[in-house]
């Protein structure tokens, strides 16, 4: 009886439509299994209804990745009235909002464990085989290590978000450092953990004594096209409208640079469960768009997100900068890729990695008034520091791709 070849599993709860980073990385990884002759299979969310060419995909996770956001008719009801009030109004109502939901909801026990143990039973899986979990919640790595053996899969963990995150938004019933080492107690040799950062990889190890890897980001982007002398400078907002990301700090910086520069700003849909400070801001830039702003209100497919981009001059990245701290972007990650400078907040993974040739930091704590200054002295630098990216660009490449990510994974 001919021994059947390893396969690499991808179980991603969050993999719920046709758009966004969670299948551009599960999609890059199986094609780079592929490429590597490892038969790949992905798990994704029963809702949803993309297909990946040549890749072997099955929808059946009913259990969530992430429960946070969203909401019912109350919260939507609550947050449309509040983005009317004074903005330190407003934002002092939804945090006590979120506050409250997340002592009040329950949560039924997470089901992950018990579906990839179906599915991997179905696919006929078992020791010799990988199961790549790269989005993953405390509550779903709860399951995991109280729940069944996965038929003796090699288990791989990306720990891509930070350790507070994982404690307040979908947490597991025990802290962190005791869900880990009991993750490692439940599969011994066969789990392996991995982040996606150096920072946040030496954050998981200092907090559970067990062994994180550092991996690359799995990056594929297209090529520049030159850019015509003379326009204004193109600056570009993408991934969606979030707190975090610094969403209401737009309308007054991109005031603050009328003349200057032309925009383009992919909020996607923003609807009364948004936060009232992006409903606000959102607003705002509406009643701004003209031609040098442009907003793009909806989710963009993987052509289209990509056809932003290198349009772009600098990308503008405004984010929380505690809030991200040791965490990736896979927008700035993408950035530097194809050689674009950017805007990132200061202190942090984004500092590191695009470092000062590269990119424009916004002082914590700064406001729309630091980014609206970082605005203008990264227009003052964008000849420098374009030819720096563009020079740098193939070293990121190199280094970050799935090709290159895929290998980390499998090697022993």
């Amino acid at each position: 009886m001919t021994e059947r070849a390893p396969r690499f599993i991808i179980a991603d709860p969050g993999l719920a439509g046709p758009l966004g980073h969670h299948l551009s990385y599960s999609r890059s990884v199986a094609e780079a299994a592929s490429r590597a002759g490892t038969p790949p299979v992905i798990l994704a969310a029963r809702g949803f209804t993309g297909t990946i060419p040549g890749i072997e995909t099955h929808a059946i996770l009913g259990t969530a990745y992430q429960s946070a956001g969203g909401g019912g008719a109350a919260r939507r009801a609550l947050y449309g009235a509040l983005s009317h009030l004074p903005a330190p109004v407003a934002a002092a109502g939804a945090s006590l909002l979120r506050a409250a939901r997340r002592r009040l909801a329950g949560r039924a026990p997470d089901g992950l464990a018990a579906e990839l143990q179906a599915a991997l039973g179905t696919l006929g899986a078992g020791p010799g085989d990988w199961l790549l979990l790269h989005s993953v919640s405390g509550a779903n790595l709860a399951s995991l290590a109280a729940g069944p053996d996965l038929h003796g899969v090699t288990l791989l963990v990306v720990l891509r978000r930070m350790p507070a995150e994982m404690e307040a938004d979908d947490p597991a019933p025990e802290p962190l450092p005791l869900l880990l080492r009991g993750l490692a107690a439940r599969f011994g040799p066969r789990l392996r953990l991995f982040a996606d950062t150096a920072q946040l990889a030496d954050d998981f190890r200092q907090l559970s004594g067990l062994p994180v890897r550092t991996v690359p980001l799995p990056i594929v982007v297209p090529d520049l096209a030159p850019r015509p002398a003379g326009a204004l400078p193109h600056i570009v907002f993408a991934g969606g409208a979030r707190l975090e990301k610094g969403y209401p700090l737009l309308p007054e910086a991109v005031a603050a640079l009328s003349g200057r520069a032309r925009f383009t700003i992919q909020s996607g849909p923003v609807g009364p469960e948004s936060d009232p400070l992006v409903q606000r801001a959102h607003r705002a830039l509406q009643a701004r768009q003209g031609p040098d702003l442009v907003l793009v209100e909806r989710a963009l497919d993987a052509a289209d997100y990509a056809a932003l981009l290198a349009s772009a001059d600098l990308l503008l990245l405004p984010y929380d900068g505690p809030a991200y701290g040791a965490r990736s972007s896979g927008i700035l990650a993408e950035a530097l890729a194809m050689g674009l400078p950017a805007i990132v907040p200061a202190g942090g993974w984004m500092e590191s990695a695009a470092g000062p040739a590269r990119a424009v930091t916004i002082p914590q704590g700064g406001g729309a008034g630091g980014l609206a200054g970082a605005l203008s002295q990264a227009i003052g630098r964008l000849p420098e520091m374009t030819a720096t990216s563009r020079t740098m660009a193939r070293t990121w490449r190199d280094e970050h791709n799935p090709d290159a990510l895929f290998r980390a994974f499998v090697a022993t």
